[in-house]
């Protein structure tokens, strides 16, 4: 799979720190020459005393990117970004005046995606435990293209476990089971609103749907395994999430538009750090998704007020943070000996780690 989606209101102030740096020279006065006596011949001037240079100064250091910053650098193909990148003070108000148009996603039309017509169905699918196989398959055999998706889903390394090839939809739908089926047409549902491999977002919005895409199965494998919530719910909102990363990147686009000076890869890197998980918890709301989905949206920005990190958030916030890593593997920008222990300094460890990860890995990074 090459590889998006909610949320209420509410904009971050960005805070703009200044470092002067100050240069002194020092020099050392001549001394005041004594009277001179009568006979005596004045002394000659005493030579000019080089100044002291001054002493380097030391450099900045700043704290190494977080996996979630070097997929927002990587995705607006900036690399001075995963360095971390500050605003002016135009940029600030600049972002500050974009928040407004940030506030009317989820309730107007040009920026909000449409929900999908058979998301409805889909939800109620979820919510009944007897839905079954038969009755999804059918949903996917309408649909050459999720028909394709599935064949080539079951004969991943996340699921095929035979050498022979998976070329029916029924044996596919099996290898999948119910969970894996819902999963299928929820990222085909979201997938054409956020711009996956192709549309107006360009490349970022390849980067953030591969992100999104990870990011719903790790959340699924964690919300599964883990945490003891719905992992369809998990998965689906690990979509949602890049959903809104997009919509963020699309207001913030036709703003840095309008002023050609503005430093647009920092501004708009901002603007999704503290913009992104509020404004996927707006489009969850406009599509009538529940409230602990919208809750757990939110949970997942530094700029939302304190909220209770349920399972279902705590499993959303492993999926996006290891669907980073699984990103950045698979891109050669961080080694694969390195995953593990970012995740464990996050807080997520336990006996199923090794397990999720190593799925992952087969299925994203060496399929």
């Amino acid at each position: 799979m090459s590889g998006t989606a909610m949320l209420w209101a509410g904009a971050a102030a960005v805070a703009v720190g200044v470092l002067a740096w100050i240069l002194t020279r020092s020099g050392r006065r001549p001394a005041e020459p004594a009277a001179p006596r009568a006979a005596a011949k004045a002394p000659a001037a005493a030579p000019a005393v080089a100044p002291t240079p001054a002493a380097p100064s030391a450099p900045r250091e700043t704290s190494p990117a977080s996996p979630l910053q070097q997929v927002v650098a990587l995705a607006l193909d900036d690399a001075t970004l995963a360095a971390g990148a500050s605003l002016d003070s135009a940029a600030t108000r600049l972002l500050l005046g974009a928040s407004q148009e940030l506030a009317l996603i989820g309730n107007e039309t040009r920026y909000t995606p449409r929900r999908p017509s058979l998301l409805p169905q889909l939800l109620e699918a979820v919510s009944d435990e007897d839905a079954s196989l038969k009755a999804l398959s059918r949903i996917i055999s309408q649909d050459p293209q999720l028909t394709g998706d599935l064949l080539r889903t079951a004969n991943s390394a996340l699921y095929r476990v035979s050498g022979s090839p998976i070329e029916s939809i029924e044996r596919a739908a099996a290898m999948l089971g119910t969970q894996g089926l819902r999963s299928l047409i929820s990222a085909a549902l979201v997938k054409p609103l956020a711009g996956g491999d192709s549309g107006a977002s360009g490349r970022f919005g390849e980067v953030t749907w591969e992100h999104s895409i990870c990011s719903a199965s790790a959340a699924e494998a964690w919300a599964a395994r883990v945490q003891e919530c719905d992992p369809f719910t998990a998965h689906l909102l690990g979509l949602m999430h890049g959903l809104g990363d997009v919509a963020v990147y699309r207001v913030m686009r036709d703003v840095t538009a309008r002023q050609p000076d503005a430093s647009s890869s920092a501004l708009i890197a901002h603007a999704l750090a503290t913009q992104g998980a509020v404004t996927a918890r707006r489009i969850a709301a406009s599509w009538g998704l529940s409230d602990r989905t919208q809750e757990a949206l939110e949970a997942q920005s530094a700029a939302a007020p304190s909220l209770e990190v349920t399972p279902l958030a705590r499993a959303l916030r492993f999926g996006r943070l290891a669907g980073a890593v699984v990103l950045l593997c698979r891109h050669k920008k961080l080694e694969e000996a390195q995953a593990l222990p970012l995740l464990a300094s996050a807080g997520f460890e336990g006996p199923q780690l090794e397990r999720i990860w190593d799925r992952l890995v087969r299925a994203y990074v060496r399929p």
